[in-house]
């Protein structure tokens, strides 16, 4: 086994493939190169860009990301080089916003929440709404921002 890692290792493995040829794949780490003048480059590509308009600029999404950034830095860090860190702020601020267009109806029409009561007393119905939002607000900070 040595044996075979001093192999890997041997320059004289690395000269025979340069004299071959201006492309190299690494034994070792498996990356593949090609020659720019003298110098090795390897052959990694990032995922493009995504444009502003593709780019979450909403509440959950952000959010979710700076937590990631403040308290799971090393999560953070794997989304942000793989390019999966816009994918998944967006994909928690879908489940956010769809958490909020159902809950707050239905939790309101279980508190008897109505046009109604807005009608008849518009700040007792103003305090109700505030309270059921900041209750979803909160399951969605428990099970999507904090998890």
């Amino acid at each position: 086994m040595t044996e075979q890692k001093e192999q890997k290792y041997d320059i004289n493995y690395y000269a025979e493939l340069i004299e071959q040829t201006d492309h190299m794949i690494d034994p070792v780490n498996g990356l593949s190169y090609h020659l720019e003048g003298e110098v090795w480059i390897p052959d990694i590509a990032l995922e493009p860009e995504l444009t502003e308009d593709d780019r979450p600029t909403w509440p959950w999404g952000v959010r979710r990301r700076d937590y990631l950034k403040e308290h799971r830095s090393c999560l953070y860090l794997d989304m942000l080089m793989t390019g999966e860190i816009w994918k998944h702020m967006r994909d928690v601020q879908e489940q956010a916003q769809n958490r909020l267009d159902t809950m707050i109806p239905r939790m309101a029409a279980e508190q008897g929440v109505t046009e109604e009561l807005k009608k008849a007393d518009l700040l007792l119905w103003v305090g109700m709404m505030n309270n059921i939002k900041a209750s979803v607000e909160e399951t969605i900070y428990a099970d999507l921002i904090y998890a």
